[in-house]
């Protein structure tokens, strides 16, 4: 039997997150650990706040208070505490994301986009790089493409590139923020494989989905978020089989109806 991954010690520790905007409140004091290994599947309605918070937890939005770590690195905000720049990389360099939109230079083939950020992030050599970006491509079912440039690619080997160019910096822990969204349901199956497999491996996972089959088949927990809060959490069967909170189940009953 598998060990219970949320009984072991948080890994990733995000507490009393809450990112304002001037009068409005995107995140509410939210609060999230996850264990080595563990895959957390955060769902809700539209403007929930989920794709901020992510963008909280990887510092591309400094939150307007609550803490961060990530293993012995930790980082908080508030209280006209603004954190140094090399505290915000520190924790950074442990995440790697993986957006809605590829965000692929247009201008670089699939191979110099997964090796420019390791030369100039890690300080590999272009041989070492190379070797690196080329065994990726082929974990993602995309060696073929190497050579080619993003705008000869589909929707989804575009986000598969974006996958191994996050992976190729060695994360602790891979941030996903909608990444079949843009994709039509076929080829947003292509991605969701590729992730499937990285769960299985044991990757700690956080994703941001609408994919309900998704975040009840490969998650160990779901998080539902509405205004910026988190409603509910526990167990993928016991939220969308019998959640306990209202607005959870008005969500899914939209969504799963559809």
């Amino acid at each position: 039997m598998e060990p219970d991954r949320r009984a072991q010690p948080a890994f990733l520790e995000a507490s009393g997150v809450t990112m304002r905007f001037g009068d409005h409140v995107a995140v509410r004091d939210v609060t999230l650990g996850l264990a080595r290994g563990e895959v957390v599947s955060i769902i809700g309605p539209s403007g929930a706040g989920k794709s901020t918070f992510l963008r909280c937890v990887n510092l591309l939005e400094i939150p307007t208070q609550g803490t961060l770590r990530v293993g012995e690195t930790s980082l908080s905000v508030g209280s006209g505490v603004k954190p140094k720049e090399r505290d915000i990389q520190a924790l950074r360099r442990q995440l790697g994301m993986v957006f809605q939109n590829f965000n692929l230079f247009p201008h670089l083939t699939v191979l110099r986009n997964v090796s420019l950020a390791q030369e100039r992030v890690l300080g590999r050599s272009p041989a070492e790089a190379e070797a690196r970006s080329m065994a990726l491509l082929e974990r993602v079912g995309l060696a073929d493409k190497a050579g080619a440039y993003p705008g000869r690619c589909s929707g989804g080997q575009q986000q598969r590139v974006a996958i191994a160019r996050a992976l190729a910096l060695d994360p602790a822990v891979m941030l996903f923020d909608e990444p079949t969204s843009a994709l039509d349901p076929e080829v947003g199956a292509e991605v969701l494989a590729v992730m499937k497999e990285l769960a299985a491996e044991g990757m700690t996972m956080i994703v941001v989905t609408h994919e309900m089959a998704f975040a009840r088949d490969v998650s160990d927990r779901i998080v539902v978020m509405v205004d910026g809060a988190v409603v509910e959490a526990g167990e993928p069967h016991q939220v969308m089989s019998n959640p306990s909170h209202p607005r959870t189940r008005t969500f899914l009953s939209a969504v799963l109806d559809r």
